[in-house]
C-alpha cells in the first residue's frame, strides 16, 4: 500500500515550505479592506451610481443647427464674398422644455440608487468580514488539527518501532503488531488529511485577502474567550443595512413609476432662427419654431407597466427580508449560545486527569494489566476528543462572528 510514502512526502513538503507568515485578525482585516476584489467591486458600483446621479441632474442641452438651401445646380453658389453668394444660410438655436417634473424625478430615483449602492457596499463589507472570520478560524482549526495529527503520527511511529523490537524479542505476538500497524496507518492517513486541509485553508484565506495563493499564512490570534455569548437583547433588524438598502431600492422604484407616468406629459421643443437670403430680401430674417410630439398619452402605457412591475418586485423583496430578519437573529443567538456551552463542556473535560487516564491505560498495557483492544480504543477515543474539541472552538468562534455580523449592521452608516 502506498499511503505511508504519500503521507510522508506530503508532510515533508509542508515542513520544507517557507516559514508561515503569522497574521493577526486585525492585520487580515486591513489587508482584506485594501485588496479584496468583492469590496473593490462594491466600491465601483457606488462610483457608477454616483455618476448616474450626475447624469440624471443634467437638463437637456441646447441644440445648434446650421443649414443652407436653394443651391442651384445650374448657377452654383456664385462668386465673390460669402455675403454675395446665391444661397441662403440659416443658424438656429433650440431648447427642450421637459414637462411633468421629469428632471426632479430622475434625480430622486438616482439619489435613492446611490444610497442603496452605499448601503450595499456596507453590506458587502459585513459579509466579507464574516467570511474572513470563518476563513481565519478555519485556518486556526486546521493548524491545531495538523499539530495534533503530527504529534500522533510521531508517537505512533515510536510505538511501532518499539513493537518491532518486542516482536523480535518475543515479547509481542505478530498479530498484535499487525493490529498496531493498522492503527498506525489510520494515524498516518489522518496526518496526511490534516496537511491537505491546512494547505487548502491557507489558500482560502489568501484568496480572501487578495493575496497570491502561494502565500503561506498562519493564524496568530487566540481563540475567542469561551465564556463569550451573544447579548440577550437583539438589535433592531429594521436598521440592518440590507433592509435599508432594500427600502432605498423601493424608493427608487417608486420614483421610477412617477417618472414613467410623467412621460404622458409631452416635452416641447422651441427655438429661434436667423436666415440670410440675399436673392429675395437681401438681408437677414428671424424666425421662431415650436415642436410638439403627436400621439396620445397611452403611448407611455408600456413603460408605466414595466416600472410598476419593478416597484412591486422591490416591495416583495423588502417584505421577504423583513420576515427573515427576526428569525435569523433568533436562530443566530441560539446557535452562538449553544456553541459556547458545547465548547465549555469539552474544555471542562480537557483536564490533566483525562489525558492521564489514557496514559494510565498505556502503562497498564505495558505491564500486561490491559489488553491491546483497550489500548487502541483509548487512543482512538482520545484522538476523537481532540478533534471534537478543536471543532467546538471553531464552531464557537464562527457562531460569534455570525452573530456579530448580523447585529453590527445596525450601527453602520452610509458613506
Amino acid at each position: 500500500m502506498n499511503f505511508l510514502p504519500r503521507s510522508a512526502a506530503l508532510l515533508a513538503a509542508l515542513a520544507c515550505a517557507p516559514a508561515a507568515w503569522a497574521i493577526s485578525l486585525q492585520d487580515a482585516q486591513r489587508a482584506m479592506d485594501a485588496h479584496n476584489p468583492d469590496l473593490r467591486a462594491a466600491a465601483l458600483e457606488l462610483r457608477g451610481a454616483q455618476g448616474d446621479a450626475l447624469t440624471a441632474a443634467l437638463r437637456p442641452a441646447p441644440e445648434l443647427s446650421l443649414g443652407s438651401s436653394k443651391i442651384s445646380p445650374k448657377h452654383g453658389v456664385g462668386s465673390g464674398r460669402w455675403q454675395d453668394k446665391r444661397v441662403d444660410s440659416t443658424v438656429g438655436l433650440g431648447w427642450t422644455w421637459e414637462r411633468g417634473g421629469k428632471r426632479s424625478l430622475r434625480m430622486r430615483q438616482a439619489d435613492a440608487l446611490v444610497e442603496a449602492a452605499g448601503l450595499d457596499m456596507l453590506d458587502a463589507k459585513r459579509r466579507q468580514q464574516l467570511a474572513l472570520h470563518e476563513a481565519y478560524f478555519g485556518l486556526k482549526a486546521a493548524q491545531d488539527n495538523f499539530d495534533v495529527a503530527e504529534a500522533n503520527r510521531r508517537s505512533s511511529a515510536e510505538q511501532m518501532a518499539a513493537a518491532e523490537r518486542q516482536v523480535a524479542s518475543g515479547a509481542m505476538a505478530p498479530v498484535d503488531r499487525a493490529r498496531l500497524a493498522v492503527d498506525d496507518l489510520a494515524v498516518a492517513d489522518a496526518a496526511r488529511d490534516a496537511a491537505l486541509d491546512l494547505r487548502d485553508t491557507r489558500h482560502a484565506l489568501a484568496l480572501l485577502l487578495g493575496m497570491d495563493e502561494s502565500a503561506s499564512l498562519s493564524a496568530d490570534d487566540d481563540w475567542p474567550d469561551a465564556t463569550l455569548e451573544p447579548a440577550s437583547s437583539a438589535a433592531d433588524p429594521q436598521q440592518r443595512v440590507d433592509l435599508r438598502a432594500a427600502r432605498s431600492r423601493l424608493a427608487a422604484a417608486d420614483a421610477g413609476v412617477s417618472l414613467a407616468r410623467s412621460e404622458r406629459r409631452r416635452d416641447i421643443q422651441w427655438g429661434v432662427e436667423a436666415e440670410r437670403e440675399p436673392t429675395d430680401i437681401n438681408g437677414v430674417t428671424w424666425g421662431v419654431s415650436v415642436t410638439i410630439p403627436l400621439g396620445t398619452p397611452s403611448r407611455a402605457r408600456g413603460g408605466i407597466q414595466r416600472a410598476e412591475a419593478d416597484r412591486d418586485t422591490a416591495a416583495l423583496e423588502l417584505h421577504a427580508l423583513q420576515r427573515l430578519a427576526w428569525a435569523e437573529l433568533d436562530q443566530l443567538q441560539a446557535s452562538a449560545a449553544s456553541a459556547a456551552q458545547r465548547r465549555q463542556a469539552y474544555e471542562g473535560l480537557q483536564a490533566d486527569s483525562a489525558r492521564k487516564a489514557v496514559e494510565g491505560i498505556e502503562l497498564a498495557y505495558r505491564r500486561g494489566a490491559a489488553s491491546l483492544t483497550d489500548l487502541l480504543d483509548a487512543r482512538r477515543s482520545w484522538r476523537d476528543f481532540e478533534a471534537a474539541l478543536i471543532q467546538a472552538r471553531a464552531d464557537h468562534a464562527v457562531a460569534l462572528a455570525r452573530w456579530n455580523a448580523a447585529t453590527s449592521v445596525a450601527q453602520g452608516d452610509t458613506p
